[in-house]
């Protein structure tokens, strides 16, 4: 009996196993078309999914539909945003719901991996309101309209990653690698719903000021929920941030769409020092489970009011710290004496009520004191501080209170600043009403280590405060193996420090022996173009909020591939650019004189445009120095020398701060005072074409040619060359692919047309003068016009009449003087003729002349 019933269970769950792996197959394609119907009647944005999956099997009793790569689009003011993407969204719906037909009752909802990013631009409008606004506002509801009901009980996102990011409140808050749960009956109107919360890294910023920053959160949050009111009341809870332990008590409602009402209070229930600390990111991550910090510490808040795009609800935050002491085991000095005393208060939710009050603070590095107060009122209208900070620091003594590996810190750093005023006596002018004075100075300062690219030396500087202005004398630097001597102002700080968007003015005169920029911008390539031996800069931005004038002089700048010595000029820096004014240099045995500017408007399309003048540079120096020189003007190669030039250039960079050729614009005039061109083909092929092997090499002096740099190529205006009395006319232009289009005109001498030439041309025109009676000589030059074409390393020539080898040129040049003499010779025999016919005509009208006179006589007689 017993095997009996074992077989009969055993079969009973088999055919329930079956069926509940069979069952959603009978649903699958209903299902997924009421999801996908349901989701575009109710939504404005782009969704979509990879597949859906159904199962009984791990969700029973109720049926599991897993949505597999979902992604919800925004559309309109969001079409750049992704609002969602899951990497699975399972619902667990009511069984009996999905058998009867009925409305689809989901009872639990489970997120894998979502990457969610709420956002809300500053006009208030956001990008999760995407359900359409239909029959709903009629009808009072729109649940007609879906094939889904809500009737939670639990709900779970694992390792998620949400962004609430807030612009029309100045609120931001990112949580990475989030994992929670809630369980709780939403069917109810009112219920507990319990929930667990594990986030790696919080981060919280309000009006840009990161009060989180990658704070490790932990919490039990109990929540009492009244679904008709949206109240939801602070049951007994813990919040773990890092190791500081807070509870709150209170309650948050929603009553409507805009309003969020609140009146909470909260406070540390650990009251130690070293829970407190653990919220500064620095600390935490570096070495806290061996630091020693004592003292008492506390920290309570409150918030009451109503929460909405107009207003804050008033709160009070209260932190203190009382006899702290930092000190790590292994280092012999510590941070003691810790006083501080704060408070951050807001009476009425009138953001502009705020006051930030320190009234003292007190600190001990080792055995040196430093001390300070803050008061800030009116954030918003007309801000009003009230600071003071002084105090002597020695900053070697920071290695024997902090852990500091690799790295060497030195110096002496004296402060004694104050300042006290309203930001509307700035705005006007009005700095005697504006309190500001004392000096920072600092002497034998020296920064090394790991950490930063090359080592920094401060042998001395000196900054004095007033409201107008911050003076800096006697700056001494040397930052890796490049030096600097500065002084000059900063005008507007105060300014710069109250308004938005201030750049801060300054006028420097800045002095140097030796710059090396190449070291300054740091890493030039990566491991594998550092195996090629290849150097890659990198692009420098240009600071977009800072308006500074400077002259500079430095007797050695090293840029790339150049050696510049005697640089001087004027700088401004502004708007994201660096203009040149007047510059000056030597290099490549020239001297460089310049103006223009360098962009960064965008930092990924640099811009340089720039009126160069260039005296008496090598020509193979700038070959090899300039890769636009190697591209558009590659016969520089193959020529030794001197040239002057005036180039207007512009051009976008690369991100290796090379121009895209394609983008050059460049116009100017060269001067080639002394070069010999040499080994240069397409002249091989010319001389070769010729029969003549003095054009293989030529010699330049004081040529002059006008060019123009566009669309990738090397544009050349008509110049002549001459050469052993040979006249070269040149023009033409070569590209980036090396490609030639140059037309020659030349006048040669007939000599180089070789001595068979010379006969038969000579025999021909003998021939001519004969039959004409002339005695025309043959001219000493001829014309010869070429193309050159083909490619700088195989090139092509085309002489004027198709010949491409000596023998063929030779006799076109032959038929070209031919023609040439024998219109001459028609020329010279039409002349004889004509004067022959003028002297038969003269003749002929005297013999007239003399008959008729003879006549008469005789009549007379």
């Amino acid at each position: 009996m017993l095997k009996k019933v074992s077989i009969i269970v055993i079969g009973l769950f088999v055919v329930l196993f079956a069926a509940a792996a069979a069952i959603p197959l009978f649903f699958k394609k209903e299902i997924d078309a009421k999801i996908k119907s349901s989701i575009n009647e109710s939504v404005n944005a782009k969704v979509d999914f990879k597949d859906l999956d159904l199962t009984l099997i791990s969700s029973f009793p109720d049926m599991g539909i897993k949505i597999n790569n979902l992604t919800i689009l925004g559309i309109d003011s969001f079409a750049k945003d992704t609002l969602a993407n899951i990497k699975q969204l399972q619902l667990n719906v009511n069984l009996m719901s999905v058998i009867k037909g009925e409305k689809y009752e989901i009872k639990s909802i489970n997120l894998e991996e979502p990457r969610i990013l709420a956002k809300v631009l500053k006009s208030g409008l956001a990008n999760w309101d995407i359900v359409k606004k239909d029959s709903a506002a009629t009808e009072g509801t729109d649940t007609a309209k879906t094939a889904f009901k809500v009737a939670l009980q639990k709900y779970a996102i694992e390792k998620g990653k949400v962004v609430y990011d807030d612009a029309s409140l100045g609120f931001f808050m990112e949580m990475n690698n989030l994992n929670h749960t809630g369980t709780g009956d939403f069917t109810q109107d009112l219920f507990t719903l319990k929930t667990q919360s594990a986030i790696e890294q919080l981060t919280v910023k309000y009006g840009g000021i990161p009060y989180l920053n990658k704070v490790k959160l932990d919490a039990d949050l109990p929540l009492d929920i009244d679904m008709k009111n949206m109240k939801f009341t602070f049951a007994e809870n813990k919040i773990k941030l890092n190791e500081l332990l807070l509870s709150a008590v209170g309650y948050l409602a929603m009553p409507n769409d805009k309003d969020m009402v609140m009146d909470f209070k909260f406070d540390a229930k650990q009251s130690e020092l070293k829970n407190f600390l653990s919220l500064i990111p620095a600390i935490y991550a570096s070495n806290f489970k061996d630091m020693d910090a004592t003292g008492k510490f506390a920290m309570n808040g409150s918030a009451k009011g109503t929460y909405n795009e107009k207003s804050l609800p008033a709160f009070n935050v209260d932190l203190s710290i009382e006899n702290g002491k930092i000190k790590y085991p292994s280092l012999p000095s510590a941070i003691n004496n810790i006083q501080v005393k704060s408070q951050i208060s807001n009476p009425d939710g009138v953001m502009d009520h705020t006051v930030v009050n320190v009234p003292a603070f007190h600190m001990e590095f080792g055995n040196a004191p430093i001390d300070g107060r803050l008061l800030l009122k009116n954030p918003t209208t007309d801000p009003f501080v009230d600071m003071a900070l002084k105090g002597k620091l020695d900053l070697k003594q920071l290695t024997t209170i902090f852990p500091m590996k690799d790295m060497t810190l030195s110096g002496i750093l004296d402060a004694d600043v104050q300042a006290a005023g309203r930001k509307s006596s700035i705005d006007k002018g009005q700095y005697e009403a504006f309190k500001a004075s004392g000096q920072m100075l600092a002497s034998n300062f020296n920064y090394s280590g790991k950490n930063v690219p090359m080592p920094v030396s401060v042998p001395s500087a000196k900054m004095a405060f007033s409201p107008k202005n911050i003076t800096l004398s006697n700056l001494t630097a040397k930052v890796g193996k490049s030096d600097f001597t500065a002084n000059g102002t900063v005008n507007n700080y105060l300014s710069y420090f109250f308004k938005k968007n201030q750049a801060l003015q300054g006028t420097f005169n800045v002095a140097s022996n030796l710059i090396d920029v190449n070291e300054l911008m740091g890493p030039k390539s990566t491991e594998e173009t550092e195996k090629r031996g290849d150097s890659k800069l990198t692009v420098f931005e240009v600071p977009g909020n800072i308006d500074f004038d400077m002259t500079a002089k430095a007797g050695r700048v090293l840029y790339d591939n150049y050696d510049i010595t005697n640089a001087k000029g004027a700088l401004e820096v502004k708007n994201k650019t660096i203009y040149f004014k007047d510059m000056g240099m030597n290099m490549l045995d020239g001297t460089v004189k310049m103006n223009g500017s360098y962009a960064t408007i965008d930092p990924k399309k640099p811009k340089v445009d720039v009126d160069f003048g260039i005296e008496k540079m090598d020509i193979q120096k700038a070959f090899t120095a300039f890769n636009t020189v190697k591209l558009l003007a590659p016969v520089a190669k193959f020529a030794k020398g001197v040239f002057s030039t005036n180039l207007k250039f512009n051009s976008d960079l690369d991100q290796n701060m090379m121009p895209v050729y394609s983008s050059i614009n460049a116009e100017g005039l060269t001067n080639i005072i002394q070069a010999v061109l040499d080994g240069f083909e397409p002249l091989n092929k010319l001389a070769s074409a010729l029969s003549s092997d003095k054009f293989k090499k030529l010699e330049l002096n004081n040529v002059l040619t006008k060019f123009k740099i566009k669309d990738g190529r090397l544009n050349v205006a008509p110049f002549d060359i001459k050469k052993e009395g040979v006249l070269m006319n040149v023009q033409g232009s070569n590209g980036l692919d090396q490609t030639m289009d140059y037309q020659l005109g030349l006048n040669v001498p007939r000599a180089m047309l070789g001595a068979k030439a010379n006969e038969t041309a000579n025999a021909f025109i003998a021939k001519l003068n004969s039959k004409a009676g002339t005695n025309v000589a043959m001219s000493e030059t001829i014309k010869v016009n070429a193309v050159l074409g083909g490619t700088i390393l195989k090139p092509t020539i085309n002489l004027k009449y198709g010949a491409g080898d000596a023998k063929a040129g030779a006799k076109e040049a032959v038929n070209q003087v031919v023609a040439e003499k024998k219109e001459e010779i028609k020329a010279v025999a039409q002349a004889k003729v004509d004067t022959i016919k003028a002297q038969a005509t003269e003749k002929a009208k005297n013999a007239i002349a003399d008959k008729l006179n003879g006549l008469f006589k005789k009549k007379s007689q």
